[in-house]
């Protein structure tokens, strides 16, 4: 592998920055599309039709895209009522615009496998893109009202950091995904310096992520069209390559180190289970270095 994408934490370098979708960043100087999506109304405040239509469109899209044969009309209306019901009473703050946007990166795998397209499957890619980082960053990035507006503080910040490490050892306890949050969750534990890794325990990370990659593209292979596979193939052997010391991309090395903090995270969680640590006990008591 690479060692140049092995620091002194699992970050990125000054030469990678994480892409946010680019239908949730604004342009330099401007406010731009994603500020206009999130300045719709949420779908609590949405007339229930339109949520329906949009899901239904989305719904009917997955599966032209992925060329699978199209249900029957029941298990089509079933499917998007409860759909539809599950996201108004769950997601309340999604905007209507950003439903398809969420299915179209879960059938593309951006938050990992999924079997067959169900309301479950639906629900997931839900719940992964709101969690996801993009997301909160361009909520982040919207500006409150001019009468409104207000900078967190040091202490909210803090507070909102913390809630959500517990909130990631919560789904670990319950064996739930944290790859979504796993990424902001380990850069504020290692900026408390609570997440004592060594240099060989993180090269090795970066390798089991790059095994990782590759596992997930061989499966791909299985089911993407056939001239699709040739950029698979490629960042495939990219990854292979790079256990031997090859060198890797910005985006690739962006996808390594996704998954490197999702490694690092698992292991650290698993201690403090393990162990029976208070988190919150330990976040508090490095709140100074915040």
């Amino acid at each position: 592998m690479d060692k140049s994408i092995t620091n002194s934490a699992i970050k990125e370098n000054s030469a990678i920055a994480i892409p946010t979708s680019a239908i949730l960043s604004p342009p330099s100087g401007g406010r731009g599309a994603g500020w206009a999506i999130l300045s719709q109304l949420p779908v609590r405040n949405t007339p229930k039709r339109q949520v329906f239509d949009m899901v239904l469109i989305s719904v009917a899209k997955s599966f032209a895209d992925l060329n699978i044969k199209s249900i029957s009309s029941p298990e089509r209306d079933y499917m998007v009522n409860e759909l539809t019901d599950n996201i108004i009473k769950h997601y309340p703050s999604i905007r209507i615009s950003e439903i398809p946007l969420a299915i179209a990166e879960g059938i593309r795998g951006k938050y990992g496998e999924f079997y067959g397209l169900s309301v479950v499957s639906f629900e997931k890619f839900i719940e992964q893109y709101m969690l996801s980082e993009s997301r909160t960053n361009a909520v982040k990035a919207m500006p409150e009202p001019t009468a409104e507006k207000r900078i967190p503080g040091s202490a909210e910040q803090f507070a909102l950091a913390k809630s959500n490490a517990l909130m990631a050892l919560q789904r670990k306890t319950v064996a739930k995904p944290i790859s979504t949050m796993a990424s902001s969750v380990y850069d504020f534990l290692d900026k408390l310096q609570l997440l004592k890794f060594t240099k060989d325990e993180k090269y090795d990370m970066m390798a089991d992520a790059c095994r990782e990659l590759v596992g997930e593209l061989k499966f791909k292979l299985l089911t993407t069209p056939g001239h699709e596979r040739i950029a698979l193939r490629h960042n495939m052997s990219a990854y292979i390559a790079a256990l031997t010391g090859g060198a890797l991309t910005d985006e690739q090395k962006l996808q390594v180190v996704r998954i490197s903090k999702r490694l690092a995270m698992d292991a650290f969680l698993q201690q403090v289970m393990i162990e029976e640590i208070d988190l919150g006990e330990l976040i508090e008591g490095k709140r100074e270095m915040f």
